[in-house]
């Protein structure tokens, strides 16, 4: 064998022992915002940053790195790109994923221009609702919201609901869908409601004090 020959055997053989040449792997990745609420025609750019096996970071960009959408009908995503696009209210799951790692960001499509949300738990209905009763525990009722007044504007899954006694009930939220699931607990009273954030601020719907008898 020739120096040079011999002189590259080394270099390769060295190169395979201890991985010199070898590209370091994605560990994991993160998405940026984790959490985002946009109104409907709306964009918000994600950014999916790596974390490689040598503990260096990076972002990920390229044909490479796949977007996806749980559902399309609430919130696109380009792919490759990471911008979303609201379509109509509700929240989505958005997922990436580069070298068998992946990531998840929750994104919640408003209406545009809230002003106004009623709580209910007559599917359809927009007068406001003061009480509510569920019968033992566990056992569960569905809430509703729909925003300005209109039936047509159902935000049941883009807004955040929150039970003020959670040792007597829970409620669902943050799903892309199945939000507004109150399950009791313990017997008592707690306080239902639901907000939702918007360009000039929360809006916060009517109470519904929830009687778990």
């Amino acid at each position: 064998m020739s120096t040079a020959g011999c002189a590259i055997f080394l270099c390769l053989a060295w190169a395979g022992c201890n991985g010199f040449f070898i590209n370091p792997s994605i560990s994991s990745i993160y998405i940026s915002p984790a959490a985002a609420t946009i109104t409907v025609n709306n964009t918000v750019q994600l950014t999916a940053t790596a974390t490689y096996s040598d503990g260096s970071t990076g972002t990920l960009t390229g044909s490479s790195v796949g977007w996806t959408s749980s559902d399309t009908t609430v919130a696109t995503v380009t792919s490759p790109g990471g911008l979303v696009t609201g379509v109509a209210t509700g929240s989505a799951t958005i997922t990436v994923s580069s070298q068998g790692a992946s990531a998840t960001a929750t994104v919640t499509v408003s209406p545009s221009n809230v002003t106004r949300i009623v709580i209910t738990t007559t599917q359809g209905s927009t007068s406001p609702q003061s009480t509510a009763t569920i019968s033992g525990a566990p056992a569960t009722l569905q809430f509703y919201a729909y925003a300005n007044g209109l039936s047509s504007n159902d935000v049941t899954n883009a807004v955040t609901w929150t039970s003020s006694n959670t040792s007597v009930a829970t409620i669902s939220t943050g799903l892309s869908s199945g939000s507004g699931l109150a399950t009791s607990v313990a017997g008592g009273t707690t306080n239902i409601t639901a907000s939702i954030a918007t360009t000039s601020g929360t809006v916060t719907s009517n109470t519904i004090v929830l009687t778990v008898q």
